[in-house]
Parts: C-alpha cells; sequence; structure tokens
C-alpha cells in the first residue's frame, strides 16, 4: 500500500478524479491494531468507494440513470475495499474464530449493563 490512506490506491485515484478524497491514515490504523484495537470502522471508505464508483458511471454514461446500472460497480468496489482491509487488517482465516450470539443473549447483556460503555 502506497501513501498513507486507507484507501486502495486505486480507489483512491478514482475518488480523486471524480471530486472527492480521503485523509485517514493506514498506518495510524495498523499501529492501533498492534497495541489492541480490535474494531476499526470502514464504512467512510465503503461510502467513498461507492461514491467514486457512481461519479465515474455517470461522467462515462451520462444518458444513464438506472440505479440498477450505476449501483453494481459501486457494489463492486465495495467489495474490493472490504476484501483489502481483511487482508490489511489481519483478519484473514479468522472467520472460524468468530462464534455466533443469538440477539436474546445480546439483549440480555445490554439489560444488565454488561455492554455499557465505559470510559476512563
Amino acid at each position: 500500500m502506497h501513501g498513507s490512506s486507507s484507501v486502495p490506491q486505486e480507489l483512491l485515484a478514482e475518488i480523486r478524479e471524480f471530486g472527492d478524497d480521503m485523509k485517514e491514515k493506514y498506518k495510524d490504523i495498523q499501529e492501533g491494531i498492534r497495541h489492541g484495537i480490535r474494531k476499526v470502522n470502514i464504512d467512510t471508505d465503503l461510502r467513498l468507494a461507492i461514491k467514486g464508483a457512481i461519479r465515474r458511471f455517470m461522467f462515462e454514461n451520462p444518458s444513464k440513470f438506472d440505479p440498477r446500472d450505476y449501483l453494481k460497480p459501486a457494489r463492486e468496489a465495495c467489495k474490493e475495499v472490504v476484501r483489502q482491509r481483511y487482508l490489511q487488517l489481519g483478519c484473514e482465516g479468522m472467520a472460524s474464530k468468530i462464534k455466533p450470539v443469538p440477539l436474546e443473549k445480546i439483549a440480555e447483556k445490554y439489560k444488565g449493563g454488561e455492554l455499557a460503555q465505559i470510559v476512563k
């Protein structure tokens, strides 16, 4: 990965070309993971990838306006960002460690205060 963005370079180029930019620091995220961070939100990356893909599609196909047409490349851009995040952030091969918890159990934990946010 080149530069400091957490968005893949080819998607970042597309986002920049069609009118947006990303300031998030990929190296900072990796450093946080090394120090124990276990949840990383990639929603901003996904929204920027969607935006770039839709803008590219609209630029290249100005007469098309059917969402089924322009959402297809947007979904593909999201898939690529997620795939790269899993690899970059050390998630590859970890799926078997995720144990599903029924919604009822999570609700009990919230009700009992077990999942209350603690700020130190």
